[in-house]
């Protein structure tokens, strides 16, 4: 079977071989993320940049440092969003489905296995721009730009 994956996909095939079983074969690949909703990152990121807006403009600091306090205080309302995060990858391989964990910053760097499930666990369905699953126990949030690859689970499509 050949496997159509972008440059991300690639690179979380990668470095996720030593978590695989010797000769087991990756075929799909999906993102996801555990934790909060991730609409609410937006709201993090707007009380961020307000709230040091309104520090800022209290101390008289209203002009070009309160624009630029703005954005700063948006970065650090998506950093602390970030602490309410957990990363995953799934990969639908020829022998099971594998969830891994990866580190909440930075590139795809599998850190371990948190759950090697059944060849063919469906996930889904999906749909809206932030899909809301449940897999391996963990409610899951998948984008829907790997909505496609997730309708793959389904057992009758594996092959």
């Amino acid at each position: 079977m050949r496997i159509v994956t972008s440059n991300i996909s690639r690179k979380a095939i990668e470095r996720s071989q030593r978590f695989l079983e010797s000769g087991e074969q990756v075929r799909r690949v999906v993102f996801a993320q555990g934790g909060i909703n991730p609409w609410f990152q937006i709201a993090f990121f707007v009380a961020g940049a307000i709230g040091l807006r309104v520090v800022l403009a209290a101390v008289g600091m209203a002009g070009n440092a309160g624009l630029f306090g703005g954005a700063l205080g948006g970065l650090a309302g998506a950093l602390l969003a970030n602490a309410f995060i957990s990363r995953r990858v799934v990969l639908v391989t020829d022998q099971a489905t594998v969830v891994l964990e990866y580190g909440r910053f930075g590139g795809v760097k599998p850190t371990r296995v948190l759950a090697r499930l059944p060849q063919g666990t469906p996930i889904g369905p999906m749909s809206g721009t932030w899909a809301q699953i449940e897999l391996a126990g963990e409610r899951l949030w998948v984008h829907k730009k790997w909505h496609g690859d997730a309708a793959a689970f389904v057992p009758a499509r594996l092959g």
